[in-house]
């Protein structure tokens, strides 16, 4: 599918903040199957058994950007990751759980599931790390300069990177947070401490390529303000 065919799938204006959402529907009679089986830097979490029925849903088209993210945060300031250029078409960085979940529901959404962000970005690895024969341009912002950006990029730079159902940068740029919290490993854990744990999603531009794909769990405390941490978020079809 060309990326003018996948913008002509079906989408929707979202009438509080005016974002351009794609619908994604799950095939018939199949529920989705988390096929993750990934480690941050001290632990390894496999919820691949995890089965779930999804309900077509609405998927923010890009992350959600600093010009957006101002409307809910208006002090958010990101001049120490871009520089004096703001650059509002960027990704919102920097944000935590709490303030990307916060964002969403403000604006009429939520974050995704982990389930929902997996089944919107189907396709998106592979379309990622491929080239294509005739115009050769990558198609995720990743680590190092060779895509054309040393940092983060503006939303929708990567049109040829989109999955299946038409969302952009579901592969690099940020990592994105979704709202299924992380399970606790051992019951030798500090359960405070599991109680922050959340999942983020997709990679980022400081990410080397064998995170660059879907079912990739990046495990961190919920209340990280990294530089390379975004969102976007969805509404369910009632």
């Amino acid at each position: 599918m060309s990326p003018i065919q996948k913008l002509l799938l079906p989408t929707q204006i979202h009438p509080v903040d005016g974002t351009l959402m794609v619908l994604v529907i799950p095939p018939v009679h199949r529920n989705h199957q988390l096929n993750s089986v990934q480690k941050n830097s001290t632990h390894l979490n496999n919820p691949s058994n995890t089965t779930s029925k999804i309900e077509a849903f609405y998927i923010d088209h890009t992350e959600v950007t600093l010009e957006q993210y101002k409307k809910t945060h208006p002090k958010h300031d990101q001049t120490y990751i871009t520089g004096k250029d703001d650059c509002p078409s960027c990704p919102a960085m920097g944000i935590d759980w709490k303030n990307a979940d916060k964002h969403c529901r403000l604006m009429g959404k939520r974050l995704p599931t982990e389930e929902e962000w997996e089944l919107a970005g189907q396709d998106s690895s592979k379309s990622a790390l491929s080239l294509s024969n005739k115009v050769n341009k990558p198609r995720a912002n990743l680590i190092g300069a060779d895509d054309g950006f040393l940092a983060v990029a503006p939303v929708a730079s990567f049109p040829l990177g989109a999955g299946s159902y038409g969302a952009v940068d579901m592969i690099g740029n940020v990592w994105e947070w979704v709202s299924t919290p992380h399970s606790p490993l051992s019951d030798n854990l500090n359960n405070k401490k599991n109680k922050s744990l959340r999942v983020s999603k997709g990679g980022s531009w400081a990410s080397p390529s064998h995170v660059a794909n879907t079912s990739y769990r990046n495990i961190v405390d919920g209340d990280t303000k990294n530089p390379t941490f975004g969102f976007r978020c969805v509404k369910s079809i009632n």
